[in-house]
């Protein structure tokens, strides 16, 4: 039986190279702990969206997962003149007609998969809800605080009534703030947040609440050792002790940025980052020739100064950890691209973040790995 109940982290992904390698490199004992939100796009140059579920289903098996649909991709879509069959798939699940009759079809085609409930055409949130309410299975209320799909206030409003209407119909629900990006000023409002999810409380005292974001910077220039904090698991923190009798549950962008960055040429500096469970360590180094040589060689460097710092735990035998080890050993397997470092990051932050509360010296990690 699918229930938020069982699962304490729903890191919002996107089907990228780097997030999707970092789940399916996770321990599977731990993936079972895990409920990420994928937001569903064209898989690399794939022309078909089943080869987008194929690479999930690789990376995660067939385990509970959320989907959502990739706004920014779908825009995308919108403003092609040739679409290819992966573009025109995603584009009939968020044709609003008939209550979202399409997107509430591809949910009850699959029976591991938690709907995001759409909210851009409000005049079809009844129908679509009412739909949902048949399949008698969770599903979640994604409201974005920030950037061009911000929520406005009247529309937000008209949601939680619509809500309130259906309240005895709803088994399952979890209502999520996304944030997008997260400042140390968002750490200093924190009470704001907290107030709007204890009133919210009051009219569902049984429904599961998030609040997601991401603090990892956009910027490296200039830092040769880096440490940053996680502003949007402080915020929970604080939240949570805010909270009391309310079933929070933790969320972020698994260590990601909200926003796509515009690549700029050349290679980019050499970094590896550290994530621990309140912030993130990295070792950056610049490059001068700018040559692959160079760029392994630099790699290899600031894989051997986080093994050697403080903060390296030695006993984490992850796929990360494993990887960062070979970069050490000059092993060409190892960490050679800022995509592959990426991984790493999200593989390690995932792992640290599922098990917050543990004491990490006490875990087994150990799997047999593959390469």
């Amino acid at each position: 039986m699918m229930s938020f109940s069982s699962s304490n982290y729903i890191p919002l992904l996107s089907l990228k190279p780097a997030e999707m390698a970092a789940l399916e490199e996770l321990p599977e004992k731990d993936k079972g702990n895990l409920l990420p939100l994928i937001s569903l796009k064209k898989w690399g140059n794939s022309r078909k969206l089943e080869n987008s579920l194929i690479r999930v289903n690789k990376a995660f098996s067939d385990r509970v997962r959320i989907f959502d649909i990739d706004k920014s991709y779908l825009k995308q879509c919108q403003g092609k003149h040739e679409l290819s069959s992966c573009d025109q798939d995603l584009l009939n699940l968020a044709d609003s007609n008939n209550g979202y009759r399409n997107w509430v079809s591809f949910f009850s085609d699959n029976n591991n998969y938690i709907p995001v409930i759409q909210l851009d055409d409000l005049d079809e949130l009844s129908y679509e809800l009412d739909q949902f309410l048949k399949l008698d299975r969770p599903f979640v209320i994604r409201f974005e605080m920030q950037g061009e799909n911000r929520i406005k206030n009247k529309d937000f409003n008209f949601v939680i009534k619509t809500l309130i209407q259906k309240r005895r119909l709803i088994s399952e629900m979890l209502i999520m703030f996304d944030y997008g990006d997260f400042s140390r000023a968002d750490l200093l409002n924190y009470s704001e947040y907290a107030s709007l999810i204890n009133k919210l409380h009051e009219f569902f005292p049984k429904a599961y609440f998030s609040i997601s974001g991401t603090s990892f910077p956009y910027s490296f220039l200039g830092a040769y050792r880096g440490e940053i904090p996680i502003y949007e698991r402080q915020i929970f923190n604080k939240v949570q002790n805010e909270s009391e009798g309310v079933l929070l549950i933790y969320s972020d962008r698994a260590s990601t940025r909200a926003e796509n960055m515009n690549g700029g040429g050349g290679i980019p500096p050499p970094r590896i980052d550290y994530p621990l469970k309140n912030d993130w360590r990295s070792i950056r180094k610049e490059l001068v020739d700018g040559d692959e040589h160079e760029k392994e060689r630099l790699y290899r460097q600031a894989a051997i100064e986080v093994m050697n710092s403080e903060y390296w735990i030695s006993d984490l035998h992850l796929w990360g950890t494993q990887m960062i080890e070979k970069t050490s050993l000059g092993d060409p397997f190892g960490i050679t691209s800022a995509n592959r470092a990426t991984a790493v990051r999200i593989n390690l932050h995932l792992y640290q973040q599922l098990h917050y509360h543990v004491d990490l010296n006490t875990l087994d990690t150990d799997e047999d790995w593959e390469d």
